[in-house]
């Protein structure tokens, strides 16, 4: 209570105390910016740092054919830390090269750069999308409902 006190007559001072508010706003600030400006540094070195990894996977070159699994872990390593994807809706297999991927997603146009980015990932050979949006039936399930129908 009386540092309290102490501080509240420090700046309410008739005299002196105009400037040392204008002081400690101006210090305020300038704290403020420092961190705002630390926080938007950190995150563009973080992002910069995602884009190289994702490039040094999408360029990466085997001195041997890699395994399925090995591709497997690139492509997730690659779409599923993409900001935005949605991991839990999706799925990636992949046979002899071949990325299969299936689930759900926001749109059709989503579905879309998702594949394409997957077909860019170094080691899968071809990309078969089974992506779909909510409400519409996966694509390799259409032919079987329209035959029991």
């Amino acid at each position: 209570m009386r540092i309290r006190n102490l501080l509240i007559g420090y700046y309410l001072d008739p005299d002196l105390g105009r400037g040392r508010r204008a002081r400690l706003q101006d210090q305020l600030g300038a704290r403020a910016r420092d961190g705002r400006h630390a926080l938007e540094r950190t995150g563009r070195r973080l992002r910069d740092q995602a884009a190289g990894a994702v490039v040094q996977l999408e360029t990466a070159t085997p001195e041997e054919p890699e395994d399925d699994l090995t591709v497997l872990s690139r492509v997730e390593s690659v779409l599923f830390g993409m900001p935005g994807f949605p991991r839990r809706s999706v799925s990636a297999e992949v046979v002899n090269g071949r990325l299969t991927l299936r689930g759900e997603v926001a749109s059709e146009d989503e579905a879309g750069d998702i594949a394409e980015a997957a077909g860019r990932i170094k080691g899968v050979g071809a990309v078969e999308s089974l992506l779909h949006p909510p409400g519409q039936v996966a694509p390799n399930k259409a032919a079987a409902r329209r035959a029991r129908t």
